[in-house]
């Protein structure tokens, strides 16, 4: 019976300190239940708001490690910084360390030959995954997309081609095993049939005209003739892509590619706007040949096709970690400098030396890595989305960028084409040499001039015990056999849908106003780049004014980017209308005796300096989360994230709040902005931030792809898109509905805002 008990008692003794110290917050039991870690005993952390600190620190990590490296990105670049890591871990692999790279398929497919070039190089011992491959019913949707019909049924009607082309697609994919088990049980394939991976290809490529070419070169090809089994999934012959290029080439000109080419470039030009401009099933279908009704399933899958990776990790040896905001990328491992090309991020990385847990730590990294409902091997991405094509054009428009007039350039790279398609080994060299020259540049052009004085840093006060939290693509409480993909969360259903950062965020507010007293005050702190938060935040954010809690010894401060600042204008311009509705229910509906004061400020644009925030710092009382978690809908409905949640580290709680201050105090660095929401108009606003849409059209040169009529509409759908996130946040809060009908409304709001 003792034994029962032990456990829980050394987790709160760890996590308290001693008996009679007074957490202010959530419960022990609260944070273990929701952790993926617990208790992290340290024997040293530090906090580090320095880029050149935070690169040097992981590059000794890597250098110094000994038996295992862990790493996961959202962003892995081929630029300078990155090529001095990238060596660095081909290094440590070849002297026997276990490397082991999870990065985000969307964002980093380009990189495919570099990944395969470390795999290759790294003695056997580097493995590289991609995390949220395309689904079993997005490539079928892909094969459908890019195949034709049989003469008989392409003369019949058009239901004729599509149900020979369904009853086709089944038998092809019916059979299929991944891994010893059918594909089918998870949503999953390896298939490239006819034109698929080239339009896959496109698609993660973002290359609008090789999508448009695989759905109209597709159109020759009778899927009949392959209802005896997939093609080949090696890559494809030199002679073949040379025929693929002639094709290309005749294509181009033609009205049917031009049309589906500029629904392609609209559908990422759109990508990051929320559910009016970026309708997936009107993108998607605009580019079938023929009608084509998408199942529930199907739309899902494609609403959810960029749930990245967003997690920062690197974890050495299972007792050091590095964790943060920070991707690995010049923009975030560098001061502004010539070899910098846009933003410098500022940024907050963690790094601990591990006493207690980092096996834990570990194992949570491998229930993601073996994920593979969601996660593929290079060999996988090599078959079902193969990169041979969108490569070789890269390679002609390279060799013909000194042409200078359109009709010179284009004769250059259809000759190219035709004439070029470099193999895997002649491209993993190119990278090499790639590799090589950035690294060298990093080393002797900028590494010399880092100031060799020391830089700020918060030391996390010796003893603190740390947990490791995550948002996960499914329940962590479900044997890995067991667990599914989940997508999204309903509101108040966050813990069973894998949000467990966001369920700690949830309960952490009504637990800090509880334990703010007159003689302790609390504070809430987002010090956060992206500020657009899902609804049902904002609702319990609403609670702490309306008298529901007693917060009335509570300061809320939230310091973010402004429209200047930041490298994502459409979550300020969202948020404008959010944070209105939530000014004007601070006005009109809060209880003067027990609401928290809030303060909303924005960074300031530094023209000698290029900065933007990228921080993702939360403060609730006496606990402190850092790590990947944005304060927006996109954190909470789609991306894998990670934080550390710290706590009993008076001191370093005592420093942190005192630089936030410092900023706030400032006049040149931050703007506080209440006076602005609770004065201006909201169609004063409205006007504002459509003149700003226009300059953002403008200055992506998306405006050129658009004719008059479809300017307007695109215009009408973005002030749509505003009127929605006013509205449906007045709902999302309004204390007059019922809370069924609050919970309805959030939820509208969340799936709506998902992609921002």
């Amino acid at each position: 019976m003792k034994a029962r008990f032990l456990a829980p008692l050394l987790l709160a003794l760890a996590m308290t300190g001693c008996a009679t110290q007074k957490q202010a917050g959530l419960s022990l039991d609260t944070v273990s239940q929701a952790a993926s870690a617990v208790p992290l005993s340290i024997t040293e952390a530090q906090v580090i708001t320095d880029n050149d600190a935070a690169f040097l620190s992981k590059l000794r990590m890597v250098r110094n490690a000994q038996r295992s490296i862990d790493m996961m990105y959202y962003l892995y670049a081929d630029d300078h910084s990155s090529s001095v890591l990238t060596s660095a871990l081909m290094d440590a692999a070849r002297r026997g360390v276990t490397v082991r790279l999870l990065v985000d398929y969307h964002t980093n497919y380009k990189h495919l030959d570099l990944f395969s070039l470390m795999e290759k190089e790294g003695n056997g011992n580097l493995r590289v995954r991609f995390y949220n491959r395309p689904t079993r019913n997005i490539i079928k949707d892909a094969v459908y997309l890019t195949m034709g019909c049989s003469p008989e049924a392409a003369a019949a009607k058009p239901e004729a081609c599509s149900n020979e082309k369904f009853a086709a697609i089944d038998k092809l994919f019916a059979d299929e095993v991944v891994s010893g088990r059918p594909a089918a049980d998870r949503n999953i394939s390896n298939l490239a049939i006819g034109n698929s991976g080239l339009f896959l290809s496109g698609l993660y490529s973002k290359r609008g005209d090789v999508m448009a070419l695989a759905v109209q070169s597709g159109q020759q090809i009778d899927i009949k003739s392959l209802e005896g089994g997939a093609s080949s999934t090696t890559p494809e012959q030199k002679e073949q892509l040379k025929r693929l290029g002639k094709a290309y080439w005749e294509s181009r000109t033609g009205t049917p590619f031009q049309r589906l080419e500029s629904n392609a470039e609209l559908f990422f030009a759109f990508t990051m706007y929320g559910g009016q401009l970026n309708p997936i099933k009107e993108t998607v279908t605009s580019l079938l040949p023929v009608d084509r009704k998408l199942s529930d399933d199907e739309l899902r899958d494609w609403d959810h096709l960029t749930d990245y990776l967003h997690h920062k990790l690197l974890l050495a040896d299972g007792k050091e970690l590095q964790m943060g905001g920070r991707n690995v990328e010049n923009s975030y491992h560098m001061r502004p400098n010539p070899l910098t090309s846009k933003y410098v991020f500022m940024d907050t990385d963690i790094h601990a030396l591990l006493s207690q847990g980092g096996d834990a730590v570990a194992t949570a990294f491998d229930a993601l890595w073996n994920f593979d409902t969601m996660v593929a091997s290079l060999a996988e991405v090599r078959q079902h989305a193969p990169n041979d094509f969108v490569v070789t054009m890269k390679y002609a428009e390279k060799a013909c960028v000194g042409q200078t007039g359109k009709d010179e350039r284009d004769a250059c790279v259809s000759k190219e084409l035709q004439e070029t398609a470099p193999s895997l080994d002649e491209r993993m060299a190119d990278c090499r040499k790639t590799m090589e020259e950035n690294a060298r540049a990093y080393n002797e052009a900028y590494l010399p001039t880092i100031p060799k004085q020391p830089v700020q840093t918060f030391a996390v006060d010796s003893g603190s015990v740390v947990a490791y939290l995550e948002n996960l693509p499914f329940n962590k409480a479900l044997p890995p056999e067991k667990r599914l993909r989940t997508y999204g969360a309903p509101a108040g259903q966050e813990a069973n849908n894998g949000k467990y950062i966001h369920d700690i965020w949830l309960k952490e507010i009504p637990a800090v106003c509880a334990a703010a007293t007159p003689d302790a005050p609390k504070r809430l702190i987002l010090h956060n780049a992206y500020f657009f938060p899902a609804a049902n935040l904002t609702h319990e954010l609403s609670r702490m004014v309306n008298g529901d809690y007693d917060c009335s010894n509570v300061t809320v401060t939230v310091l973010t980017n402004s429209i200047q600042t930041t490298d994502l204008n459409v979550v300020n311009l969202a948020a404008r209308h959010v944070l209105k509705a939530f000014t004007e229910f601070y006005q009109q509906q809060s209880d003067p005796a027990k609401r928290a004061k809030f303060d909303y400020y924005e960074y300031l644009p530094r023209p000698d300096e290029p900065l933007s925030l990228h921080s993702k710092v939360s403060v609730f009382g006496d606990d402190v989360t850092i790590g990947s978690a944005n304060a927006d809908v996109r954190s909470f409905m789609m991306d894998s994230n990670n934080v550390m949640l710290v706590r009993n580290a008076p001191g370093f709680l005592t420093e942190y709040l005192a630089f936030v201050q410092r900023l706030l105090d400032d006049p040149a660095r931050t703007k506080k902005l209440n006076d602005y929401f609770a004065t201006t108009p909201r169609d004063a606003i409205l006007q504002e931030d459509l003149a700003t849409f226009r300059q953002i059209l403008a200055k992506y040169g998306v405006d050129k792809r658009l004719d008059e009529e479809q300017r307007k509409e695109a215009e009408t759908r973005f002030v749509q898109m505003l009127n929605d996130a006013y509205e449906l946040t007045r709902g999302s809060i309004d204390t007059a509905s019922s809370a069924a009908k609050r919970r309805e409304t959030q939820d509208t709001f969340n799936g709506e805002f998902k992609p921002i």
